[in-house]
């Protein structure tokens, strides 16, 4: 009894909560010379990312491949020709013939060396939709609609059923003859789909 009352009146006695708090204080001061290091030398460090990594307003996206892997997204300025970017970002192989490079585009090299043929297509829905690209509903697959956030199997299958017995949507809000969705769940489709009204 008298040693609990001189340990509760000790000035000198440290509890056990104490000791823990003075342990993770010591961490504390022990680790932020090493942040402040750190920050010296990321503030001091310039570090160059490669040329067309970087996504940026108005830019397009167009997906290289070669051997059937993807080597990169490049992210580029509109009005840019095949022979442009191909020489600019050090491809060695020009088509046979120049084009414009347009969004979503895919281009695909076949062969050993990169040398003999080129094949230009479509991004996947997948890459598209991560890109923030919309997809056209009137081209779309029942597979590409589902990575469509708000849309499952069930209702891909109902969009492509009004698609054929309409023969092709010519406005959004054709979706709301489907049952179960309305406005509210169109306006949010919009952010991933889109009707061409270039497509007659």
């Amino acid at each position: 009894m008298h040693l609990d009352w001189k340990k509760r009146n000790n000035p000198q006695f440290i509890s056990d909560n104490q000791i823990r708090g003075i342990i993770a204080l010591s961490m504390i001061l022990a680790v932020i010379p090493f942040f402040y290091f750190f920050y010296l030398a990321c503030s001091n460090f310039n570090y160059n990312l490669p040329k067309f990594s970087e996504q940026f307003a108005d830019s397009i996206s167009v997906e290289i491949v070669e051997n059937e892997k993807t080597q990169g997204i490049y992210f580029i300025s509109s009005g840019i020709s095949s022979y442009q970017f191909f020489q600019e970002a050090g491809f060695e192989t020009l088509p046979a013939e120049d084009f414009l490079l347009a969004d979503g585009m895919r281009i695909v090299f076949k062969g050993e060396e990169r040398e003999k043929e080129i094949i230009v297509s479509e991004m996947s829905a997948q890459h598209r939709i991560a890109l923030g690209m919309r997809l056209d509903i009137n081209k779309a697959s029942r597979e590409e609609l589902i990575y469509v956030r708000g849309i499952g199997e069930a209702t891909a299958k109902k969009i492509i059923e009004l698609r054929e017995r309409l023969g092709k949507f010519r406005d959004m809000e054709e979706l709301t003859q489907i049952k179960g969705i309305k406005d509210k769940r169109v306006a949010g489709f919009r952010r991933y789909l889109y009707v061409d009204e270039n497509d007659d």
